[in-house]
């Protein structure tokens, strides 16, 4: 375990700087301007870090603290793309915030076997806080379908 580690940290290491480096010979802009660099160095540089916590971890630890991977469900994996498949044909004429609040109410209730309560109340602030992030923060548009909004 700690060997994959260690080589995938390295990997997505290399990936980060790869990115960071091709990003730069675009224009970066400013914080308050960002150009068409900003947002892919920035995220390389967060991989990057990640990538080196991972690295660093995986180095500190002993092969006895290394946990057995989780057996693979198929039934979660294709749940999950199903419900994702059904999410973009339903976008459109549900809206963004129904079918996103029905998305994650699928995946946390059939997906994750999580409590109603617990299903709902993510599902309602995800999709609303998201919605306002897109929405009003970012100007992105967003169909408003069975809701309008």
């Amino acid at each position: 375990m700690k060997k994959s580690t260690t080589v995938t940290s390295l990997l997505f290491l290399a990936l980060a700087i790869g990115a960071f480096v091709a990003s730069m010979k675009l224009p970066f802009g400013t914080l308050s301007a960002p150009a068409a660099a900003f947002f892919p160095a920035v995220l390389a540089a967060l991989l990057a870090m990640t990538a080196l916590l991972a690295l660093v971890s995986a180095l500190r630890s002993s092969d006895e603290t290394a946990i057995e991977p989780e057996r693979l469900r198929w039934k979660k994996i294709f749940l999950t793309v199903g419900s994702l498949l059904v999410f973009a044909l339903l976008f459109e004429s549900l809206g963004y915030l129904a079918a996103t609040f029905l998305f994650i109410v699928f995946l946390l209730r059939s997906v994750e076997r999580k409590s109603w309560g617990l299903a709902v109340t993510v599902a309602f602030s995800a999709s609303f806080f998201s919605y306002l992030i897109f929405s009003f923060l970012l100007g992105a548009p967003l169909p408003a379908g069975l809701l309008p909004i």
